[in-house]
């Protein structure tokens, strides 16, 4: 039996930016850059301008910004028993953030030894820390890959009582079946009712130091119009 699947229709979202994070996942050099050894090719180079149109906008806002970053170690198990392919090694060219995305100074970064961005990390801490709250919070994942890294990290936020939000223009993986197969995971029972599905361009934030401006588009950037 086949099954079609389709990409989610995006919904608009309002945000108040004093609630909201944005999350980039492991956009590092491995599989986002032209001479990383897994490179995705197109479907990552197509999210890359509008994940960091999407980073100035929720910075220009008074939103907080938070990175992932996937690395391991050479005797990880995943390698020694299990025998995954090595990549990303602590400390290699391969771990390292593409410049297109590089964190700013005071942006958070969570070291993760595997795809899940909770599992012995900093995450959770980090959601405290930035006043991220359950059942009021609102966070954004972009990223890759959507069917690893970013699932984890939305399944994640999700089963964690966060409002979750997947721009589907923001977030990739080498084979677009993997990517529709994620979005099919968030439409269905256990993950619909707080995971939305959206696009970049479909997310508005209310500014945390004037909540009573507009927020209007200028040059790709939303600004605050008073």
């Amino acid at each position: 039996m086949l099954v079609d699947i389709n990409y989610p229709d995006p919904s608009p979202v309002d945000l108040e930016a004093s609630k909201t994070l944005l999350i980039i996942v492991d956009m590092e050099n491995c599989s986002a850059h032209p001479n990383g050894p897994q490179y995705m090719g197109e479907p990552v180079d197509k999210i890359i301008p509008p994940i960091a149109r999407l980073r100035d906008y929720v910075r220009a806002n008074g939103g907080r910004v938070l990175h992932t970053q996937s690395v391991r170690k050479r005797d990880a198990l995943e390698f020694t028993v299990f025998g995954n392919v090595v990549r990303k090694l602590e400390g290699t060219w391969d771990a390292e953030f593409i410049d297109a995305l590089k964190p700013a100074a005071d942006e958070p970064v969570v070291v993760k030894y595997t795809h899940d961005c909770f599992y012995q990390t900093s995450m959770a801490e980090w959601l405290k820390r930035l006043e991220i709250r359950p059942g009021e919070g609102r966070v954004i994942v972009t990223g890759i890959a959507s069917r690893g890294c970013v699932q984890c990290a939305v399944t994640g936020l999700s089963i964690r009582d966060y409002y979750v939000y997947v721009p589907m223009d923001c977030t990739a993986a080498k084979d677009e079946t993997e990517t529709l197969l994620s979005f099919s995971l968030y439409r269905g029972f256990g993950y619909r009712y707080n995971v939305t599905m959206t696009q970049s361009d479909m997310i508005t934030l209310q500014p945390a130091a004037a909540s009573a401006g507009a927020s209007v588009a200028v040059d790709g950037v939303r600004t605050v119009q008073p």
